[in-house]
This record gives structure tokens, sequence and C-alpha cells, in this order.
């Protein structure tokens, strides 16, 4: 009786092991996820949502297809809507990005001409959306949007260019009103130094902030494409901007003066006054450095002056011909 017992125990105990192992397991389950997500959009058309996305082959050839029917075609719960509206078709190309490589190509999508019926608020949450989405890709490192084969452009009818997830700042709830997206053209130097090149960036930034205060500062970060070189400090400091009167009046630091890169004087000056013109609502550009407004950048540059658009200085890239 007492081995009868015995073998009871031991069978029961090896069963809450077992059954423990496969909780053990079920949870290990659970904690795994795939790390790529699709988007869509809330009931009311507001923000972004994700679902995870589970492709059956971690491939380009596979996920961009696919996701792209799940973009259209996926049943949402409880009121959401898919990203893209009904009638919006797309299409895509894979091109090699300028930074070369075999994970740096740049996905082209082209959509129908019904894309640009969408609302300027939709159309945010589209674009943002549909780049979050195949960022993801493996040896996809930025997307471009065409619509009808023609460039994707912004309100100002500037290209909007190559997207990545970094374009698009996170948004949610009352949050979302106070930013804006906007899509700057930047002037850099060639490696020559002697000539202006353009350059296209898409921010997104907190409304409060004035578009001039935002191109300088993405100026001072510098180029992000291959060829293109800086034309100020990185650490440059804009100690005030304001735009009156179709003049934008700008006050840096002494370290765009103290800490110049090297070169010319003039093209340092005019790839500011460009970058924004390019984009602010202004006519002429008034610098001071350090407070200092009646003196001269390098030996040439007076301060004084109130600058104008200047465009013998800029070379039109092949590229971008």
């Amino acid at each position: 009786m007492k081995r009868l017992i015995y073998m009871i125990l031991s069978a029961m105990t090896a069963c809450i092991l077992l059954a423990g192992c496969q909780i053990e397991v079920q949870e290990d389950k659970k904690e795994e996820t795939s790390g790529y997500n699709f988007y869509y959009i809330n009931e009311d058309e507001s923000d972004l949502k994700k679902e995870e996305y589970v492709p059956q082959e971690e491939t380009a050839d596979y996920m961009i297809p696919d996701l792209m029917q799940k973009l259209n075609n996926k049943t949402l719960q409880g009121g959401a809507v898919n990203l893209l509206p009904k009638d919006v078709q797309m299409n895509y190309t894979i091109e090699p990005s300028e930074e070369g490589g075999d994970h740096n190509s740049v996905l082209v999508i082209d959509f129908n001409n019904t894309y640009n019926d969408m609302s300027r608020a939709r159309e945010i949450l589209v674009r943002s959306g549909v780049v979050k989405t195949f960022i993801q890709v493996p040896g996809i490192s930025a997307v471009r949007f065409t619509v009808g084969g023609k460039e994707l452009v912004d309100t100002k009818g500037q290209p909007v260019g190559n997207m990545t997830a970094s374009t698009f700042v996170e948004l949610s709830g009352a949050d979302k009103d106070n930013y804006r997206y906007d899509t700057f053209t930047l002037y850099f130097t060639d490696k020559s130094g002697s000539s202006l090149v353009e350059e296209k960036r898409n921010v997104g930034y907190r409304r409060s902030i004035p578009k001039e205060r935002v191109i300088l500062e993405q100026l001072a970060k510098g180029p992000m494409v291959k060829g293109h070189y800086p034309t100020i400090p990185e650490n440059t400091g804009i100690l005030s901007v304001l735009t009156s009167d179709n003049i934008c009046y700008v006050n840096v630091d002494q370290v765009f003066s103290d800490y110049a890169l090297e070169v010319p004087e003039h093209i340092a000056v005019y790839s500011v006054v460009d970058s924004l013109l390019a984009s602010a609502e202004a006519d002429k550009v008034k610098l001071s450095v350090g407070g200092d407004g009646e003196g001269t950048f390098g030996e040439n540059m007076p301060l004084y002056n109130f600058y104008e658009w200047n465009d013998d200085l800029i070379t039109v890239e092949e590229s971008a011909q």
C-alpha cells in the first residue's frame, strides 16, 4: 500500500512540474515579439495607433507587399480606421541611397492622384504612419513619396524628399496640436567651398518655436547629404530671432565668429541668409553677432547690411536637375 501511495504522489509531482514547465514556456512565448508594427488611425482620426506585425519572412521582398496589403485591408476593432483611405492605391520601387551599402536603400512609394484629396490633417497622419511602417523593413533607411509619378510637395510647393522615423515627432493627446511639420530648404557648401548647395529637410517642431530659429538650428546641425559640407559652427547659439516688416533680424552668439569654419565668409553669411529667405516670410536678413550689429563678420561682410537672396552662389547639382 505504501508503495502504491508513493507511486501516486510521484506521478502527481511529475504532472505539477510538467505543467509548471509548460506555463513557463507559454509565458516565454508571450514575451517574444516580432519587433515590427503596422499603423492605423484611431476612431476620431486624430492620432496613430499601432498593432504588432509578425511577418512570415523578414525580408523586403516579402514584407513590403504584405504590409501594403494590410494597410488597406486589415480588419480593425473598435471603430479604428485604416491608414489609407479606400481609393488611395500605392506601388513601389527601391533605389540605392546616397550613403550606399546593402542596408541603405530608399523605398519610393508612388500613390495614385486620389492621395491629394485627403485633408491636411489626415495626410500628415498617413505620411507619418506609412513612413514608420516601412522604415522597419530590413535594408530600408528612408522613404520617399511620389503622387502620380511626381514628387510629393508641401504646402509651399517644395518637394518633401526622403523621410525617416526621426522625421516625425511622436504626438499624443492635447500635445498633438502643439506641433507642426515643415519642409525647409537649407544651404550648405560643396567640396570646393565656393558654392551653396541645397538640401531639403523635413522637421517636426513645437508651434511655439519660430520657424526661423528651427531653420538656424538645423543649419548648425550640418548637412545630411553626402558631398555637402557645413557652413557654420555646430555649437552656434541663437540668441534671438525676429521677423518684422519682411526683415528677419538674427542675433547669434560669438561662437559664430570666433569658431568660424574654413569656408569663405560670404559663403557662411549667405548660407544663413538664403536658408532663412527660402522658408521664412522675409525679404531681407539683418545679422548681429553677440549683439553687435555694426561691425563685420570676417573682413568683408558688414553686419550693418540688410542681406537679400543671393542666387548666384547656388549650384544646382546634377541629381537635382
